[in-house]
């Protein structure tokens, strides 16, 4: 008798925890207000392109790039070297489906959130002059190439405060005495560059002899033409060819980086050093075109 009742006992015991259990999921499912929800993750989407100083050098090290959301870190990236030519930074940001109000991290991002770029080096944290062009998030998976400057710019020209107030300090010109007195399309030291050219080229545009150019020319013993210039350090150099100059119609030529080397499109990255494309000469009218950026 005591056997059973013991066993009873048990069953009852046993039953009661199962009701109690049920009870408190149904509770869970019929009152969501008790825990919070949050959104699911997408693909995530990728911000990528090159960061450069207020001399428009490409950063090669001692420098991160961070994407924000309003005062909200997202994502960082140490630079160190390049990914590519003309790419040392890309961007992992989380994405975020904008099902509730709090997203899965902190850190994601949504459908059409506006974004900015900062840079941190050796002298702190510095702000881009393009954040009014960093474009806002899109759809999952994206890949958005933005390029960006740690500099200001206040007068709009495209060129940074920094860079032109160089310009000032050297004195070459004592009537320029501001930054809105140094113009893109003028020629600071009469080299025949514009002053955007030579900060695009990242060259000194107050030096008469430093400037982008082909500083020689000649054909190879493999029967190519070899063209010789100055690079800079982190810049991309690609050549392109044109069989109508008055189309003004560019194509990217073929070259090769020595006089026996295989045959490339792609662009290549400066040393820092004199650099040799080698062009193969064919028997049709071309005019040719060093590019960089």
């Amino acid at each position: 008798m005591k056997a059973a009742i013991g066993k009873e006992h048990g069953v009852v015991f046993g039953l009661l925890h199962s009701s109690t259990f049920i009870f408190l999921l149904s509770s869970f499912i019929l009152h969501p207000s008790s825990f919070s929800l949050a959104g699911l993750p997408q693909p995530l989407i990728v911000y990528y392109g090159q960061a450069k100083d207020w001399f428009g050098w490409p950063y090669t090290d001692n420098a991160t790039v961070i994407l924000l959301r309003g005062t909200n870190e997202c994502a960082r990236q140490p630079i160190k070297g390049s990914l590519s030519p003309g790419v040392n930074f890309a961007l992992q940001v989380p994405f975020d489906d904008g099902r509730d109000t709090n997203r899965y991290v902190r850190n994601a991002v949504r459908a059409g959130d506006a974004v900015s770029v900062v840079v941190d080096d050796c002298d702190g944290r510095k702000t881009v002059m393009e954040n009014g062009t960093v474009p806002a998030v899109t759809t999952p998976g994206d890949m958005i190439l933005v390029n960006v400057t740690a500099a200001t710019d206040a007068d709009g020209d495209r060129l940074p405060d920094e860079w032109e107030q160089v310009l000032i300090d050297w004195g070459l010109h004592p009537n320029y005495t501001n930054i809105w007195d140094i113009n893109a399309g003028d020629d600071y030291d009469g080299d025949g560059q514009s002053n955007g050219d030579e900060y695009r080229a990242g060259t000194f545009a107050f030096l008469d002899y430093d400037y982008f150019f082909v500083e020689h020319m000649e054909r190879t013993g493999n029967g190519r033409l070899g063209l010789d210039f100055l690079s800079v350090l982190g810049k991309a150099y690609n050549l392109q060819y044109s069989t109508n100059l008055y189309a003004g119609i560019w194509t990217d030529c073929e070259y090769s980086l020595s006089d026996t080397g295989a045959l490339q499109t792609a662009p290549t990255e400066g040393d820092g050093a004199w650099f040799s494309f080698f062009v193969p000469i064919v028997n049709t009218f071309r005019a040719f075109r060093l590019t960089v950026r």
